[in-house]
């Protein structure tokens, strides 16, 4: 078929020719274009010794991501790993099959050092209305070319457009690239979008009701500008340390916020909560030490009893244990400190990722300090409403450590005792009452329920008694085959190979939120399990954080869970088809769609 294409300048599908078109009644349509009209390539030199090669591409008409090469010299920038060429879209082409197509532009990286003059590049391209072109070479002189500053590359008006926030956002491979090519102003721009993303994620949200309490719910005058430094002191704390703790991340080669996930670390932490909600309810005043209060107050006059001490350490802990499950942002910032050493624009592109994540913190909590009640009887509900949701937080940490059907139970209590403090026993005399007694004694049914649920043995608090249907209600899963060490691996892939079967391998961990979640949900998609019948799915469970699970993870470099691999046949890993973060079914079954194809054509 690609002789075919070769024969001919151009193929024209000829379909659909009626009576008018062979009687020349038939309306004239406009010519194709010459293949250097439709396809268009300049080149510039980079000033940190790379090259920029920029398709545009005229509409109606794509390149295909395969056919593009680049040598310089004679050596093949492409087989070198040299030529950074990203992912393009699926298409199902009448000549090729499934394949990977540029619309619109193109640019490919072409990455130091460069040694030589004579660039060659190669690429072939299609119309949409049926016209496919030759293959066409172009060549280009190095030294006559213009250098231009490596931070002017203008990427929004590049492939990350055509790729979208979400691809951008769900791919460590393609941040890592961006952060490469891309200029400082650029990245932390993009950095503090993808943050604002992340905010709104399972990981971060507990951290929600943190600020909330410690804004609102502290005794004492309240006001706009004291609520806005606080919550400004919580943000700034959780990204520096969520920037220190990734700089450490990448150049240690161990996950630093999963090294807190330890089980002691976390029920001190748990109890920290506990005890910070007890007081909120009044049983005790927390206070800090009159001699750190002294030191702080020539600084903080307008913030009484030295909270802003504390609302900057409950950040530092809240960024290392709140959130231990790895984004793809993360991943991309880490991958390129730990290939590039440039520790500082790393950490920097960190700090404004986390400043991201915060921004809907500090909205958050600056509204908490203004629109709550300042006093009257109305401060003392406020109290205990924070004192359950700081009690949530508990039990949230505690989910990591406790067995599933345990921390149900403990759910169960804290809905009960919701339900009860909303008015569920209290006598309703009015319509008003009567119908928010229904919704808090429904709670308190939901509760019990729930801890039902946990007695019999279930883990899930949507459907606490879904267990107990049998096998017959029971729901699928991916069949996951657990593995530990870099030997099981090894064995793993040396039988899939000869099988010639591909793999896929999970990295899990139970106090990962958004692993539990794919777990649950993803996993059990019917389509999702359907999907992976000829996978071999493997999981590696690196909950205890041991020196085996790190020396797996180190091995593949893997940053932390969750985050899935894929294998083809022969046992080579899809590098650019990693998956880091949060992936519902029906993203993950594009991706995997992707992934084999993209095995296939090579």
């Amino acid at each position: 078929m690609f002789l075919l294409i070769l024969a001919s300048p151009l193929c024209v599908q000829a379909e659909g020719r009626g009576l008018r078109e062979l009687l020349g009644l038939a309306p004239v349509e406009a010519p194709f274009l010459r293949a250097d009209e439709a396809f268009t390539v300049s080149v510039q030199r980079l000033s940190d010794g790379g090259v920029q090669a920029q398709w545009t591409i005229a509409p109606g008409y794509y390149l295909y991501r395969d056919q593009i090469e680049a040598s310089l010299d004679g050596r093949d920038l492409v087989a070198a790993d040299q030529a950074l060429i990203p992912p393009g879209e699926l298409k199902n082409d009448p000549e090729f099959g499934q394949t990977q197509v540029f619309h619109d532009e193109l640019i490919v990286r072409l990455r130091p050092p460069l040694e030589g003059a004579r660039l060659v590049l190669g690429y072939q391209g299609c119309a949409d209305g049926g016209v496919c072109y030759p293959p066409m070479i172009q060549t280009f002189d190095l030294e006559t070319l213009p250098v231009i500053e490596a931070s002017s590359i203008d990427l929004d008006a590049s492939n990350k457009v055509r790729d979208g926030w979400t691809k951008w956002r769900d791919d460590p491979a393609r941040l890592a690239h961006l952060l490469e090519i891309g200029g400082w102003q650029t990245n932390l721009l993009i950095f503090y979008g993808l943050g604002l993303l992340l905010a709104f994620t399972p990981c971060n949200l507990p951290m929600i009701p943190i600020i909330s309490a410690l804004v609102a719910g502290t005794p004492g005058k309240r006001s706009a500008s004291r609520a806005f430094m606080l919550s400004l002191a919580y943000v700034l704390s959780v990204s520096v340390a969520y920037a220190a703790a990734g700089m450490l991340t990448a150049l240690l080669g161990a996950n630093v916020q999963a090294s807190f996930q330890n089980p002691w670390v976390l029920w001190g932490f748990a109890g920290l909560f506990a005890l910070l909600a007890l007081a909120m309810f009044g049983l005790y005043e927390v206070q800090m030490p009159s001699f750190i209060q002294s030191r702080i107050d020539s600084w903080v006059r307008r913030v009484r009893g030295g909270t802003l001490a504390g609302t900057m350490a409950m950040g530092l802990l809240s960024a290392l244990i709140i959130g231990p499950c790895v984004a793809a942002p993360l991943a991309g910032a880490l991958i390129y400190i730990g290939q590039s050493g440039d520790v500082w624009l790393g950490g920097a592109t960190l700090f404004s990722l986390s400043l991201g994540m915060g921004t809907p913190l500090l909205l958050v909590g600056t509204s908490a300090g203004v629109l709550v009640p300042r006093a009257g009887p109305w401060m003392v509900y406020v109290q205990h409403l924070f004192g359950l949701m700081l009690l949530a937080v508990s039990l949230w940490i505690l989910n990591r450590v406790l067995a599933p059907s345990y921390s149900l139970i403990l759910w169960g209590v804290w809905l009960i005792v919701i339900g009860v403090w909303l008015g569920a026993l209290n006598p309703a005399k009015t319509p008003a009452r009567r119908i928010g007694q229904g919704l808090a004694l429904g709670i308190v049914v939901y509760g019990a329920f729930v801890m039902a649920g946990g007695v019999s043995g279930g883990d899930r608090f949507w459907m606490p008694l879904s267990h107990l249907r049998g096998h017959a209600g029971a729901s699928v899963q991916v069949p996951f085959k657990p593995i530990k060490t870099v030997a099981d691996l090894r064995e793993e892939l040396d039988g899939a190979r000869q099988r010639g079967q591909a793999v896929m391998l999970d990295f899990y961990a139970d106090w990962c939120v958004d692993c539990v979640i794919m777990e649950r949900t993803t996993f059990t998609d019917p389509r999702v399990v359907q999907a992976l019948q000829p996978v071999l799915t493997l999981q590696a469970d690196v909950t205890a954080n041991d020196d085996e699970d790190r020396a797996l993870m180190a091995h593949l470099e893997v940053i932390g869970p969750p985050t899935l691999l894929f294998f083809d046949a022969s046992g080579e890993e899809r590098r650019n088809y990693r998956v880091v973060g949060l992936l519902q079914a029906d993203p993950f079954l594009r991706h995997l769609e992707e992934a084999w194809v993209e095995s296939e054509t090579q």
